[in-house]
């Protein structure tokens, strides 16, 4: 059976009043994620902070709901390692869940923009969608905190990538996920692979 990482990133972005990276809307600065099974329960955890070389200085924004600093970035590992180990801990036969369609395209543009291979991408979920569609049938987005509070969970943390994870896992629980990765409608997929 193939595994299923819900995951989610945070990223750097320009500061005010400078000049964007061209090709670069953001600069990916963690990466969170958790092997859960079909009932949502959280098998295994990653976690890894990277140092940026485009974005160095963290925006304010960024740093105010991270709670990431400067100085936490500096102890961080390049993009390069961070991706090659999070494709290893996910496995060979995998599929990722996100809240929103946002990360996969972010971390699509990273390895893009910094040459790496991105084919290793396998399928993206959208668990923002599965909300949506299977609990909620309005047809918008949905904060993640407005889910949890929907299922009566508790947030798992400061908003930073893990616990994010932790917390999209506690909304899956109250969601079929096995019937969810059947359908094709939840997949979000990277401009680079359409």
């Amino acid at each position: 059976m193939m595994d299923i990482v819900v995951y989610d990133l945070e990223w750097n972005q320009v500061l005010e009043g400078r000049t964007k990276v061209p090709g670069l809307p953001g600069e990916i600065i963690q990466i969170g994620a958790a092997k859960i099974d079909l009932e949502g329960r959280v098998l295994d955890t990653f976690d890894v902070l990277i140092k940026p070389v485009k974005y160095k200085k963290l925006n304010r924004y960024v740093k105010e709901l991270t709670l990431i600093k400067d100085s936490d970035l500096e102890k961080g590992i390049s993009f390069k390692e961070a991706a090659e180990r999070f494709r290893s801990w996910c496995g060979d036969d995998f599929v990722l869940i996100s809240w929103g369609p946002d990360d996969i395209l972010m971390m699509d543009n990273n390895l893009g923009f910094f040459g790496y291979d991105r084919s290793w991408l396998p399928d993206n979920y959208d668990a923002q969608l599965m909300f949506d569609d299977m609990e909620m049938q309005q047809d918008r987005q949905w904060p993640l905190n407005y889910a949890l509070f929907h299922f009566n969970e508790k947030p798992s943390g400061a908003h930073n990538a893990l616990a994010d994870v932790l917390s999209t896992a506690a909304v899956l629980r109250h969601l079929d996920l096995a019937e969810a990765l059947e359908d094709d409608y939840f997949k979000c997929v990277p401009p680079a692979r359409e």
